[in-house]
């Protein structure tokens, strides 16, 4: 009987499979955990009105992707969200997919309400007038007038400008994360 011969490669075929398993196992669990991070903890805007000054916990958002996800949108429970755009639109505003109404304030460059209106879930609004800025607040938690002041926690910082609306109708539905 003659002996089986071993392939001298298979030790290092192995040890390589196992090397590669180990390293794709990592990379894993590192996707994940970017997954799984939690969202940033939410800011605190602050709306000065003729009553006095009035806080709210919100989120700014200063990218497009921010800008996708409006209020109704989000699982964070935030009360507000503050949209920021480089340069003035006049674009639509749109509450599709939203789950609950809002009050929707434009304001201009200073951050100053120009207009208000209030948005049931799927409607769009084209408020007539360019805009620099968007409070998106839930309904009932504060009464907004043209003059009121919003003061973001943090600057406003320059990404580019929009290409369209920030939210066309159709778009951003149910997208989740910042």
């Amino acid at each position: 009987m003659k002996p089986v011969e071993r392939n001298p490669f298979l030790p290092l075929l192995a040890f390589a499979l196992l090397v590669l398993l180990s390293v794709l196992s990592f990379m894993g669990y590192l996707l994940a955990a970017r997954r799984l991070q939690a969202p940033p903890p939410a800011e605190v805007l602050t709306v000065l009105t003729p009553e006095g000054p009035h806080t709210l916990r919100g989120r700014v958002a200063r990218t497009p992707e921010a800008w996708r996800r409006g209020l109704g949108l989000r699982e964070e429970g935030l009360e507000a969200l503050l949209y920021l755009f480089p340069e003035a639109t006049d674009a639509p505003f749109s509450a599709e997919g939203y789950r609950f109404p809002v009050v929707v304030a434009f304001l201009d460059g200073t951050l100053r309400v120009l207009q208000v209106k209030r948005l049931s879930p799927g409607e769009v609004y084209a408020p007539g007038t360019a805009y620099r800025g968007v409070l998106e607040v839930r309904e009932g938690l504060l009464s907004l007038a043209p003059g009121d002041q919003v003061v973001p926690w943090a600057p406003p910082t320059r990404t580019g400008p929009p290409k369209s609306s920030p939210r066309q109708p159709g778009e951003g539905n149910g997208e989740k994360g910042d």
